[in-house]
């Protein structure tokens, strides 16, 4: 989590400023990091849901309504957020704002607070794995997620609504995690670290075309550079994609176990880890409305002297950002959690008693 924290932090350097400053040693981090943080976060979700082949359906769809539903709540107030301020800047909302409102709120996309895309998405590809697992043999079920992992090639033509998009590559990483769930913690993993340099090179060749390794598809937002925005389905090259996101989910794994293998001198950074960890969807909350109220206002200071120390002093001060508003929004959050528990519970009450009767209807149709 802190990776993507600093992630975001770092758009503050070169994205979109009102002076049209752009820091490079920030965004060549910034690409590096895109490149397989996403990836990593559907391989821990699989990682942590390595038996979910032996969970009840019931289970697995309450989980999967849970993760929409706080999506849309947050979306929701977001929504809410961004129209107080739009009144705040100079009046009401204009209508082309609230035609997207409603255009993202009916498509599961182009959330107001961006990052929850990853909750829907993760939502989709619990039923997907499960359902694969559920209904076919374990090695047809690898055979169909290898299947779904090439139709990533796919990835341009796909509608993304409720983050189709994102399917593909969330259905392999996730799979993945689940098959690896128990080598996670293998010593062998510190070897994983001689790969970082491997990791940059690859990730900073990437030119962001989906069929040419070769010419320049830049991103929006950066006329001259490409960078991997997973949400909108921009991966780039999908081979090198694959590749790249894969040695970055074994180099971060590497420098995890290798904190907790220095755990007697490091005690306290890797408690602090552990416990963000353990926080990751309340932070991950958070972050969005930092991203989209905040930032933009950081972008219009002028551009700090970006020495060296500039990083270090960035990753402390937005780790402290987040969990000073985890701790003073603690009782909020909790109460956002409970509420989404209770609407996907009712959801699931009204699908499961309108079940027959739906199948009776469709039966009598035929």
């Amino acid at each position: 989590m802190v990776v993507v924290l600093y992630g975001h932090s770092l758009e503050i350097l070169f994205l979109e400023r009102p002076d049209g400053a752009f820091e490079a040693p920030a965004f060549v981090q910034y690409k590096v990091l895109a490149s397989f943080v996403m990836a990593l976060f559907f391989l821990l979700s699989g990682a942590s849901a390595a038996n979910l082949a032996g969970k009840g359906w019931r289970s697995v769809v309450r989980t999967s309504l849970y993760l929409v539903v706080i999506a849309y709540l947050v979306h929701a107030l977001g929504l809410f957020a961004l129209a107080i301020q739009a009144f705040l800047d100079g009046g009401e909302a204009p209508a082309r704002w609230l035609v997207d409102a409603v255009d993202s709120t009916l498509k599961g996309r182009d959330f107001s607070t961006i990052v929850v895309w990853f909750l829907v998405s993760l939502a989709a590809v619990r039923l997907i794995v499960y359902g694969l697992l559920a209904t076919l043999p374990a090695r047809l079920a690898h055979a169909a997620v290898g299947f779904i992992a090439l139709a990533s090639l796919a990835t341009p033509w796909l509608p993304n609504v409720m983050m189709a998009k994102t399917w593909p590559v969330g259905v392999a990483f996730f799979a993945l995690g689940m098959v690896l769930a128990p080598r996670l913690k293998h010593r062998g993993w510190v070897a994983g670290l001689v790969l970082a340099p491997a990791l940059v090179w690859l990730a900073l060749h990437n030119n962001g075309c989906a069929f040419d390794p070769v010419a320049m598809c830049p991103a929006h937002g950066l006329p001259d550079e490409a960078v991997v925005w997973l949400h909108i389905g921009q991966t780039g090259f999908m081979p090198l994609f694959f590749l790249t996101a894969l040695l970055g989910c074994i180099v971060v794994l590497a420098v995890a176990h290798a904190l907790v293998l220095a755990g007697a001198t490091l005690s306290g950074p890797a408690r602090l880890l552990g416990w963000i960890g353990r926080h990751t969807l309340e932070l991950l909350v958070l972050n969005g409305f930092i991203l989209v109220l905040v930032q933009p206002a950081l972008k219009t200071f002028p551009m700090p002297d970006a020495s060296l120390w500039l990083y270090p002093l960035l990753v402390v001060a937005v780790v402290g950002l987040h969990l000073l508003a985890l701790k003073l929004l603690a009782r909020p959050l909790a109460a956002l959690q409970r509420l989404a528990f209770r609407l996907s519970d009712l959801v699931m009450e009204l699908g499961i008693a309108r079940a027959p009767a739906i199948a009776w209807r469709a039966a009598s149709r035929r």
